[in-house]
């Protein structure tokens, strides 16, 4: 990680789920062009750790164990957010419950209510309350952006994911409406549908050449984000841009 850049140099960004993988990645690429970046997971180690090492490298973070399912837990570590830097600009939602998908992998007449619905609050449920008490404080500092890390599962029918798929479609419809309601007032909502992404070598499995341009990384959806925070993209909202290395035209490989 190399600081130095000013892209978002004044911004204050929230990331949840932001302990490893994408989030920890958008975390540190956010900080090193000059953010101050606010971390949210469930590991408060892993948060305490990957704030360490932005600061190590000259960066401004710190780390809230959020809990993105419960009201009180996003309005209260949302306050605790501005308290420390003031307004936020930035609103990265990136939390997904993808332990729960995990042991949830079945045909939509095998899953129970709870199943069902732990799955979708996870998903959009949370990305909505995120939204709820961060947009108060985006307008406030005069506009901001949000971006909502969705997945190839929200455009494609993916069999067992009946939940996560309604969930991250969900997501999706909820960027439009975000878009279509803070719009005039200077608040930019966009989607990012990610295909197959590993965060490390021995993760990567078979060879998938034939279906992907190439596995993806972390760093791939990093920069796509980095971009949708910076007022390069001041004029891109209510979209959906995919970064999955083609698996769009493969659905079995999502």
């Amino acid at each position: 990680m190399n600081l130095g850049g000013t892209r978002l140099e004044g911004k204050v960004a929230l990331i949840t789920g932001s302990t490893r993988g994408i989030g920890r990645t958008m975390a540190e690429m956010f900080a090193a062009e000059g953010a101050k970046v606010v971390l949210s997971g469930r590991s408060v180690d892993k948060g305490e750790k990957n704030v360490e090492r932005i600061r190590a490298a000259g960066g401004e973070a710190m780390f809230l164990p959020i809990d993105v399912t419960d009201e009180d837990s996003v309005r209260d570590g949302v306050a605790a957010a501005v308290e420390a830097y003031g307004p936020i600009t930035t609103l990265v939602n990136n939390a997904a419950p993808t332990a729960l998908v995990n042991v949830s992998f079945k045909p939509l007449h095998e899953l129970t209510l709870t199943e069902w619905d732990d799955i979708i609050r996870g998903s959009v449920t949370s990305a909505f309350l995120l939204t709820k008490y961060t947009v108060p404080h985006l307008l406030a500092a005069g506009g901001g952006s949000i971006t909502n890390i969705s997945s190839g599962a929200s455009v494609f029918g993916v069999p067992g994911l009946g939940p996560y798929s309604a969930g991250k479609g969900g997501m999706n419809a909820l960027t439009r409406v975000i878009a279509a309601d803070y719009g005039t007032q200077g608040v930019r909502c966009n989607t990012i549908i990610v295909g197959r992404v590993v965060s490390y070598a021995a993760d990567r499995g078979p060879d998938t050449s034939k279906e992907f341009l190439r596995v993806g990384n972390p760093k791939d959806i990093g920069y796509a984000a980095l971009w949708l925070a910076s007022d390069e993209a001041e004029w891109i909202t209510g979209s959906e841009i995919t970064a999955d290395g083609g698996a769009r035209y493969n659905a079995s490989e999502i």
